[in-house]
This record gives structure tokens, C-alpha cells and sequence, in this order.
């Protein structure tokens, strides 16, 4: 059985083959991969902390719950930008326990939450939360997660929501089967305005329903998947009221609505 970093470079061949031919886009140079999380060694490789291929195959395959981020696209970094290395650290230091970028901040906070809750977890306030800097990044490191960009070219600091919308429909096919590669139990759409949640209902899960006039929380009857509509993880509104509007949604949800709570034995051995 292929394992799915196996899957990802089949599926990324024929994207880059796309991305030639559609918008001249030179793949050795302009492509960035990614998809779920590696789970082997860390190193400090010219600069950069890097996670290498592990047992991410086995951790998805097994995990009682599992999420997907979706986000727009990635920047350079370093020559390195394999999402699916990132291990949430500050490059160019050795300490380990050094916060990275404020994206991370979010990133780690938001899927300790949401994977917390839906597990049956206690959903607590932003200033009662748990875990500090260090365990968030070890739960990230660590968990069943997939991050996906719903643009593969590498992009600036920013991208107009027209121009994500674009690209999304120009590759609508190879993104779609990425992400039901996965069948992940929570999926996270991170900005766009909307776009990449409305993508996700459009081609993957027909039946999403938005659940309150938050419009944080979507669900998906037929499967039993939630999708989650939130900012772009570096956006510039108080982190704080994020998080509390994301998880005052979801902890509402699931309050209305416990079958989509994933047991740690829900359809899978651990």
C-alpha cells in the first residue's frame, strides 16, 4: 500500500506537469509541496528546522480525528518550501523552545482547540488555555495534521482573493482530489474570504450547512465532517477574539449536536 507522501508526489507530478502547461509556471522552481505534517527527525538544516518523512502514514491512518488546513499559498523560505516540513520553530536560533512567527502562534492554538474539542475535549477560554508555547508546538508537531495551499505556486506577502479564486478554478480537479485523499474529520479554511470554505462545499461536501449566524462553524450531515470558515492565521485582528469566536461556534455545535464528537476508537484502531 502506497504510503500517502507517495500519493502526494504522484498527484504533484501531474500538478506541476499543469502548472507548466496552463500558466507557464516553472515547477522546479515556483511549486511548493505539501499536504500531511512529517512526523520523523527534526534538524537544523542551513538555517531552517525541518522535520523529515516518518511514521505520518500510520499516525493519519490510526488517528481517531483528524484535521486539514487549508490555506492560500506559501512564500519563499529559504529554498525549503515543503509545507510538510514545518515544525513551528524559529529558524537561524537552536533554541527550541523559541516562538515562531505569529502564524504559528494561531496555527498551533487553533489545532490543539479544535482537535481538543471534537474528541470530546473541554473547550476553554483563550486566558485558561492549557498548554503554553512549547507544548502547542510539540501538539502540532506531533498530531494528525495536513496543510495544504490551495495555490501550489509560490506567492508574495499577500494574495487578492480574486486572484486566489482563479488559480483555485484553474486547478479545481487536483485540489479536490487532494483533499479527499485525506477524508479528514475537521477541515480548517484559513482566509479567502469565504473562497476556500465555498470551494470545499462545491466540490467536495455538497451537503455543508452553515450552523449559526456566527458563520464559523459548517457541518456536513452526510459524513459528518466539520469545516471551520476562519481569518488567515497572520491576520491583523485581536488573536484573543478569534479564538474565542471560533471555539463560542464550535463549542455550541457540539453542544447541539454530539454525534459529530470522534471517539478515540470512531472507525479506526489506536
Amino acid at each position: 500500500m502506497k504510503t500517502y507522501k507517495e500519493q502526494e508526489e504522484e498527484l504533484f507530478a501531474r500538478w506541476m506537469e499543469a502548472c507548466r502547461v496552463k500558466d507557464g509556471i516553472n515547477p522546479e522552481e515556483d511549486f511548493a509541496y505539501d499536504g500531511i505534517l512529517f512526523r520523523g527527525e527534526l534538524e537544523l538544516l542551513n538555517g531552517c528546522w525541518i522535520r523529515h518523512s516518518g511514521d505520518e502514514t500510520e499516525l493519519w491512518d490510526n488517528a481517531p480525528c483528524r484535521l486539514l488546513i487549508l490555506t492560500k499559498d506559501t512564500t519563499r523560505n529559504g529554498g525549503q518550501e515543503d509545507i510538510r516540513e514545518e515544525a513551528a520553530l524559529k529558524n537561524n536560533i537552536e533554541d527550541r523552545k523559541e516562538p515562531a512567527a505569529g502564524m504559528y502562534r494561531n496555527l498551533t492554538l487553533w489545532s490543539y482547540a479544535l482537535l481538543n474539542a471534537v474528541q470530546g475535549g473541554e473547550v476553554v477560554e483563550y486566558n485558561q488555555t492549557p498548554p503554553c508555547w512549547d507544548e502547542l508546538r510539540e501538539h502540532y508537531t506531533s498530531a494528525p495534521i495536513a496543510r495544504v495551499n490551495c495555490k501550489k505556486e509560490i506567492g508574495e506577502s499577500s494574495i487578492r482573493d480574486e486572484v486566489l479564486k482563479a488559480h483555485i478554478e484553474r486547478y479545481a480537479d487536483l485540489l479536490q482530489e487532494q483533499i479527499a485523499m485525506y477524508d479528514a474529520d475537521i477541515i480548517l479554511c484559513c482566509g479567502g474570504g469565504g473562497i476556500i470554505k465555498d470551494f470545499v462545499k462545491g466540490t467536495y461536501l455538497p451537503d455543508l450547512e452553515k450552523f449559526s449566524d456566527a458563520g464559523w462553524v459548517y457541518f456536513s450531515p452526510s459524513t459528518k465532517k466539520i469545516v471551520i470558515d476562519s481569518y488567515h492565521p497572520t491576520a491583523r485582528k485581536k488573536r484573543q477574539d478569534i479564538y474565542e469566536q471560533m471555539m463560542a461556534d464550535l463549542k455550541a455545535f457540539l453542544g447541539m449536536h454530539p454525534e459529530y464528537h470522534k471517539s478515540k476508537t470512531d472507525g479506526r484502531e489506536i
